[in-house]
């Protein structure tokens, strides 16, 4: 790996940097720059920078795996986040803001939330009890602890199948696809809770279940702050509430329009009766863009991911021969929200990718490469 890309990956803490610069700049709140910087700049960016396609040697793997600095950079920002929104509710206590810059500090807010359930991904895949801790505190933050019920057992599972809520069908909005996953992808917690609950011999309706213990804990953290800034101000504040309420569930559709553009239309062959041939490297979009990777850590190194779900992000790789995204994550969900534009544009991908994606032969191949 080399040295820009290393120190390149501190790139992710722009977002909040921004969030935070913007507010206080002598002009004015110009509390829409985060968001702006986000989607339309980094998109600029990686279109003038390009992709990325080098991998780490395999001599250098495991020190790279070991190195903890890499720890500390998705670590930190649970912490950031946590920061930001007691930030947040403070200036909308204290400050007077207009309209347009409250919707502004809230979309930013919301955006870097969203990059938070990319860090509780990150987490959430690991082993250890520190991992797994971070990972569910970053999922209250914005009230998606399921999330980390779901993924690992249910999509993981079943990506590229029926029977995954998250991966979205050829010719499906990004509209109608939230509500399929959002609903979808509770509702597949739920079912695995339960089964976890009679493996292991807890009481189901309990605040052993984690769903329901998570969730409570969202309650208690955006009443408590919501309280803090009522006895600031001397009377109940809804606006802290609300801007609470409302990062989480901006945090959640774009975590979901990421599950939207990553999967879209790759299905897995059936071999027998509701039994699909195992995950490789050809389920997955990936995209290989510099910029956006740096930010998202790795994530549209995707294929690799879902092959190998416990990789790290430092070291995930890029194989030409997984289907790639013509852009970056950033664009692709910008372009997302056009359906008429963003269909056939990844309908054609999908007739390339159809080619060699059932042939037994090239996917040996891949496998291989992979391995």
């Amino acid at each position: 790996m080399s040295i820009f890309k290393r120190f390149g990956f501190l790139f992710s803490y722009s977002i909040p940097v921004i969030i935070l610069a913007s507010f206080y700049l002598p002009s004015g709140h110009w509390t829409f720059a985060a968001s702006m910087y986000s989607y339309l700049f980094v998109s600029l960016i990686d279109l003038a920078i390009g992709k990325d396609k080098n991998n780490v040697l395999k001599a250098k793997f495991e020190t790279l795996v070991n190195d903890r600095y890499f720890d500390f950079l998705v670590y930190s920002h649970v912490y950031i986040q946590y920061f930001l929104l007691l930030w947040t509710a403070y200036v909308l206590s204290t400050e007077t803001l207009t309209t347009f810059e409250i919707y502004g500090l809230l979309v930013s807010q919301g955006v870097y939330a969203g990059t938070i359930i990319n860090v509780a991904h990150e987490l959430g895949h690991r082993s250890s009890r520190l991992a797994q801790l971070h990972a569910k505190a970053a999922l209250i933050s914005v009230a998606y602890i399921h999330f980390i019920v779901e993924h690992n057992r249910g999509h993981h599972v079943h990506v590229a199948t029926p029977r995954d809520p998250a991966t979205s069908k050829k010719n499906q909005s990004l509209y109608a696809f939230w509500v399929q996953s959002i609903v979808g992808s509770f509702k597949s917690a739920w079912s695995i809770e339960r089964k976890l609950s009679e493996k292991y011999g807890y009481k189901f309706l309990s605040l052993q279940n984690q769903i329901i213990k998570g969730h409570a804990i969202t309650i208690v953290l955006f009443l408590s702050i919501t309280a803090a800034s009522s006895l600031l101000i001397g009377k109940f504040s809804l606006l802290v509430l609300f801007a609470l309420c409302a990062q989480a569930v901006l945090a959640i559709l774009l975590l979901e329009a990421v599950n939207y553009v990553e999967h879209y239309g790759i299905v897995r062959r059936e071999i027998s009766p509701n039994k699909y041939e195992k995950v490789n490297p050809l389920h997955s979009w990936n995209a290989n863009h510099f910029y956006s990777n740096l930010l998202l850590f790795n994530l549209q190194r995707h294929s690799d991911h879902h092959a190998y779900a416990a990789r790290p992000y430092q070291v995930l790789r890029h194989f030409d021969e997984s289907p790639q995204l013509p852009f970056g994550y950033p664009l692709m969900i910008l372009m997302a929200t056009l359906p008429p534009v963003f269909i056939p544009l990844m309908n054609r991908k999908l007739e390339v990718w159809q080619e060699n994606a059932f042939d037994d032969e090239h996917i040996k191949k891949v496998v291989a490469q992979f391995a």
